[in-house]
């Protein structure tokens, strides 16, 4: 298993627990308010938090797989050479698209950890809520570069199917 697949697959699995935490913390804190009339403080903190490491985590296993949503009208109109370069095409451009975005998370990232701040219930450092999707972006970068080469078409030597 590469670094890669091995890299991407944990931090999907964070991301699965993530989810799982997001439905633990809402249902306690709905039970919790409904029976007791006790709502659990930073909540809706956590969630936010939670979140955005489900998201961002779960990323670069997306790219890296290839398990992007795939609307494939034209597949059988533009054969198999076209089909490749179609998917080369969707690989560069989710390269480009990340790359451009990475880069303009950078300045509003940096200026977390300049200019101090903290949620407002339990305090979470806002910088925290950068590192996943930090991590998470170069990651899907990466993954979706090694995708790219993936997507040019094999050689042209038959495996004898």
């Amino acid at each position: 298993m590469s670094i890669l697949k091995r890299t991407t697959q944990t931090l999907s699995d964070f991301a699965a627990l993530a989810i799982a935490g997001i439905m633990l913390v809402t249902i306690a804190d709905v039970l919790m308010k409904n029976t007791l009339n006790l709502p659990i403080k930073g909540a809706f903190e956590a969630v936010e938090f939670l979140m955005v490491c489900v998201v961002f985590l779960g990323l670069a296993e997306v790219f890296r797989s290839n398990a992007n949503i795939c609307v494939d009208i034209a597949d059988h109109a533009v054969g198999t050479r076209g089909l490749q370069i179609l998917k080369t095409a969707g690989a560069v451009a989710s390269v480009a698209f990340l790359g451009l975005m990475l880069w303009a998370m950078i300045a509003p990232a940096m200026d977390t950890i300049e200019f101090l701040q903290w949620t407002q219930e339990i305090g979470i450092p806002l910088y925290a809520f950068w590192l996943p999707i930090l991590l998470g972006t170069a990651l899907s970068i990466i993954a979706a570069a090694a995708s790219v080469f993936s997507a040019r078409p094999s050689s042209s030597r038959h495996s004898g199917e």
